[in-house]
């Protein structure tokens, strides 16, 4: 729990040392208040998200996903969708990564035109940090079989940024994709009100 000032800890200490059944009660009470203030704070809080990935069926899935995102109150951006068809994607979605305003990008790569969104952002130094990138367990760089150059990339990426996760969509007791992203999307909006500010 986040305590948003030191006389709240002060508070919380003071309460501690009785023992009556109402000040238990008025313990119980100011925890409690203490929780529905940080719940208020987290569904407050905005959160902005980039989805990409392949093309065909694998944008119907992120399209898919950022209504279900949505619905939760975050912010998400499937670049397909919502950038200008009269740039370059290779320039616009540079711009949309690297802006301030966005959190986080998800890199599911299903296809060579998402493994080289990757190559293309995993050493920028305003988008790296914001990437996380989802492969196949075969593909992922520790508990994967795979091995070449992207695979070499992969590696460096979870070594210097530490988000590089696998899926099974369903198979081997991994979560799938959607799974994945769904919950780090939630924890990051959660650490960015409670424990960030």
């Amino acid at each position: 729990m986040s305590f948003s000032r030191i006389s709240d800890i002060e508070q919380l200490e003071e309460i501690e040392t009785t023992t009556s059944p109402r000040d238990e009660k008025k313990t119980v009470d100011w925890v409690e208040a203490k929780i529905r203030e940080v719940r208020e704070k987290v569904k407050k809080e905005s959160l902005t998200v980039a989805l990409l990935g392949a093309g065909g069926r694998g944008l119907d899935e992120r399209r898919s996903l950022a209504t279900e995102l949505s619905t939760t109150g975050i912010n998400v951006i499937v670049p397909e969708d919502r950038l200008p068809p009269e740039l370059s994607p290779s320039i616009a979605e540079r711009r949309l990564l690297s802006s301030r305003e966005l959190d986080l990008a998800f890199v599911n790569i299903e296809s060579w035109g998402s493994a080289a969104e990757f190559s293309e952002f995993h050493d920028d130094s305003k988008i790296a940090p914001k990437l996380r990138v989802i492969v196949d367990r075969r593909h992922h760089p520790i508990y994967g079989s795979a091995s070449g150059y992207l695979t070499d990339v992969y590696l460096t990426h979870d070594t210097v940024f530490g988000h590089v996760y696998m899926h099974g969509d369903g198979a081997e007791g991994l979560p799938s994709s959607r799974e994945i992203v769904m919950k780090i999307s939630e924890r990051f909006r959660q650490w960015k009100r409670v424990i960030s500010k």
